[in-house]
């Protein structure tokens, strides 16, 4: 009997031990005491993964030390003791959401809204994560069911027009910037938000307007300063834009904006020493752009420092010009086009000056694409010109590659034989050539035979 008790003893005692050790990982939770709950789990028993309390516990542990792998995992555990637990399928799709598996995260939120599906909290955090998805229209349709049931709502207001203006939609993005600012005057990154976007619709006025109404709460917003600055600078009213920027500086505003648009508010309101030192604090961030290196060089020029001044205009006029791959492409995509016009004679100068300049050969080869006939004798002067030069141009530039084509070099001689033939059959000793360009010129006996003699014959 005694030994009896002693055991049914012992076996309570150890369940009470289980059930401090629990309560004493929570409130160590409780108390952001992490580190310690997260050592716990080096000592888990094989019956401590199938307690509910210790895999949560474990769970919220590591993920206030940012370990969301492993709160994921804890959180899943918990998930397969009890998956009745709604809360806990907001938890885990947050963790999922984290580790960047939005599949996941958005299986638990369909779950959790399938039990209510006007359940504010699920509809709200689908919109979240279809929003940090880029799925901006999905996101818009979790919002605007939410707005429905809460039309004065002015953050999904935002929320939504955050979406719009994500999507290149400015008009509809301030349609609800708009209906959130008149029910949250007071917000500044609203009121920062609205004003940037009335910039982008060229409408400066109405911008200024947002942020003097909003500055009347928040006088030394930095964000609102910035965006009235730019506002008034746009509309030109350089001495008021100089007032709101020199506040912004005063306050150890050193933004690049700030000290490119006061620099250059100061310079075109003829305070051209003052100018220069934001300018120049503006050029040390970006040396890439024109105008403060153009309005840096002119306050300089008008000042003391003029031979600074040419060096900073030399600098804007080698930015001023344009990416030569660009220029090129330019080129080249104007070619095609007067090609499908039928153009060639115009597409053949752009093919001819890309080759003159970068030495594509793969433009030569366009152009002589042209002029490839059997039949050279039935064509007209011009053509037989311009052929002439290309053919020869093509061969002598085909013979440096290192890797040619046997049969190309056959049908070269073939097409450059004709014109040997016709020199023989009219008893002379040059041609007259024409290239692409306008550019009239001869070819000589002696050089389209040490070209022919180098292209092998068909066998």
């Amino acid at each position: 009997m005694k030994t009896r008790l002693l055991l049914i003893s012992l076996i309570a005692l150890v369940a009470c031990e289980g059930i401090a050790q629990r309560l004493s990982l929570q409130e160590l939770v409780d108390k952001r005491r992490y580190a310690e709950v997260v050592s716990y789990a080096a000592t888990l028993q094989p019956g401590d993964t199938s307690d509910y309390a210790t895999m949560y516990a474990l769970g919220q542990a590591c993920e206030g030390m940012l370990k969301y792998r492993d709160a994921y995992r804890y959180y899943r555990r918990c998930l397969s003791i009890d998956s009745t637990r709604t809360d806990l399928l907001a938890t885990a799709s947050r963790m999922a959401a984290n580790l960047g598996k939005a599949a996941e995260a958005e299986t638990y939120l369909q779950q959790l809204r399938a039990c209510d599906t006007t359940d504010f909290y699920a509809n709200y955090q689908l919109a979240r994560l279809y929003a940090q998805q880029g799925e901006y229209a999905k996101a818009i349709g979790r919002y605007e069911f939410l707005l429905q049931q809460d039309p004065e709502n002015s953050v999904l207001m935002r929320l939504i027009g955050d979406c719009y203006n994500r999507m290149d939609y400015p008009v509809s993005a301030f349609r609800y910037y708009l209906n959130a600012f008149r029910r949250e005057p007071e917000n500044a990154s609203l009121a920062a938000s609205l004003s940037n976007l009335l910039l982008l619709l060229q409408e400066p006025g109405e911008a200024a307007a947002v942020c003097d109404t909003s500055l009347r709460y928040h006088p030394n917003s930095r964000l609102l300063l910035q965006s009235k600055g730019l506002a008034l600078f746009t509309m030109q009213k350089y001495a008021q834009a100089d007032t709101v920027y020199s506040i912004l500086m005063a306050q150890g505003d050193s933004s690049y904006n700030t000290l490119k648009y006061g620099g250059s508010a100061q310079y075109y309101a003829g305070q051209y020493m003052k100018s220069i030192k934001p300018l120049e604090k503006a050029y040390q961030k970006d040396t890439t752009s024109v105008e403060v290196c153009l309005l840096l060089g002119s306050s300089l020029g008008r000042t003391f420092d003029r031979k600074r001044a040419f060096e900073l205009f030399d600098n804007a006029e080698v930015l001023m010009r344009p990416q030569p791959a660009l220029v090129d492409m330019l080129i080249r995509f104007r070619a095609e086009t007067f090609e499908r016009e039928n153009l060639h004679d115009k597409a053949n100068v752009l093919y001819y000056q890309l080759w003159t300049q970068s030495r594509r050969f793969d433009m030569l080869g366009r152009i002589w694409q042209r002029y490839r006939t059997s039949k050279m004798a039935e064509q007209s002067d011009d053509y037989r010109q311009r052929a002439l030069f290309i053919h020869m141009l093509f061969a002598t530039e085909y013979l440096k590659r290192p890797e040619r084509r046997k049969d190309n070099l056959v049908y070269l001689r073939s097409l450059l034989s004709q014109f040997q033939e016709e020199m023989f059959f009219r008893g002379v000793k040059q041609l007259p050539t024409l290239a692409p360009d306008g550019k009239k010129g001869v070819c000589t006996e002696e050089q389209l035979q040490a070209v022919i003699r180098q292209l092998p014959q068909k066998e």
